[in-house]
């Protein structure tokens, strides 16, 4: 049977609508009774042999990791303002998280040390400058509250007290130390001299505007 023009248009939303909720498509899971979602690409149900795992493991890979810190600080920590990147390399990955006020003040120390403390959770080892080596930890693998393991696969994993470059709380930063201080080579400078800095150093304009409202 033909299908007319309408038919075929139909049928090519409804492939990609099924296409977009299959790649968005998540799963939860608990850990230290707190409830955190990730796409389902990072459940394992096999080995790297291929063969099918009896249970299925969550793979922390620096992108999964950064995705499930992000979530841990905004329900723990509401007013700090969170933001990550992930980044992989030859024989490694990383992540970084950034922390700040909204003002882009820095947060109280104790929050650093328990986010650090959370991420380390994912993290499998150590670098050792005395060996130029990576250090495993000894031990078994850590767990959901469910007994689901986690395979820890993020390298190197870094805390922040301070927001991440260019993002709002930084242009908060920015302009407040351009307009008050003269802690940058061109000394203390009109606002609108501030802004036209700021976005020279990447800022976009809608983030600028943002930042001139929380300039107080």
């Amino acid at each position: 049977m033909r299908l007319t023009k309408l038919q075929k248009k139909s049928k090519e939303s409804n492939h990609s609508s099924n296409k977009t909720k299959a790649m968005t498509k998540k799963f939860k899971f608990e850990l230290m009774d707190m409830m955190f979602q990730l796409p389902v690409k990072f459940l394992r149900t096999k080995d790297w042999s291929g063969n099918k795992l009896e249970r299925p493991e969550i793979y922390m890979s620096h992108a999964a990791t950064s995705n499930v810190m992000k979530q841990y600080v905004k329900m723990n920590y509401p007013n700090v303002v969170v933001s990550v990147s992930s980044s992989s390399f030859a024989n490694g990955n990383s992540v970084d998280v950034y922390l700040s006020d909204e003002r882009g003040f820095e947060v109280d120390q104790s929050i650093v040390d328990d986010v650090r403390l959370f991420g380390s959770i994912f993290v499998p080892g150590n670098f050792n400058g005395m060996t130029d080596s990576y250090d495993m930890k000894e031990g078994p693998k850590p767990q959901t509250d469910n007994q689901t393991k986690i395979y820890p696969a993020t390298k190197y994993l870094h805390v922040q007290n301070r927001p991440k470059f260019g993002s709002v709380p930084d242009i908060v930063r920015m302009l407040r130390e351009m307009t008050t201080t003269e802690n940058y080579v061109f000394g203390k400078i009109s606002l609108d001299d501030a802004m036209s800095r700021a976005i020279g150093y990447g800022a976009t304009e809608k983030n600028v505007a943002k930042a001139v409202n929380l300039l107080t």
